[in-house]
């Protein structure tokens, strides 16, 4: 009787086996939400940088004339900006509209920057602003 009733059941080999599986799945699937976790911020990070430097281009010729030239600042205690104008020229294969308004051209480019040292990250924004010549900014 003894040969016949054999008892149903793990091993402990298929134990530690199904540990050492599950465990190694938990383990890439942590790798998996982490990493997605710090995508998310580097997005969220280029995003806000985004809309500072936009509010910046927009707001530049707002309160004074704009004026080729470099300037730089803060936005917040994280976000810092360079900001460089300079004449723009279209180029020479460029359609000329006749009997357009004259138009002052000026590229703006914004360089806003996060981080310190290694984690340093930035982002480089371009546009080109037209003004009518004598009038404000």
């Amino acid at each position: 009787m003894r040969g016949d009733a054999r008892q149903q059941g793990f091993t402990l080999i298929e134990m530690l086996a199904a540990f050492v599986v599950f465990a190694l799945g938990f383990a890439v699937m942590m790798d998996v939400a982490s990493s997605g976790m710090r995508n998310a911020r580097r997005a969220a990070e280029q995003t806000e940088a985004a809309l500072w430097a936009q509010s910046l281009m927009d707001a530049a010729g707002i309160d004074a004339k704009i004026e080729p030239g470099a300037s730089s600042g803060k936005f917040d205690r994280k976000y810092r900006w360079d900001m460089q104008v300079s004449d723009w020229e279209p180029p020479a294969d460029a359609a000329r509209f006749e009997g357009a308004a004259p138009l002052e051209l000026y590229r703006i480019e914004v360089v806003v920057r996060w981080g310190n040292g290694q984690t340093e990250r930035s982002s480089k924004f371009v546009t080109v602003r037209a003004v009518q010549p004598g009038i404000g900014g």
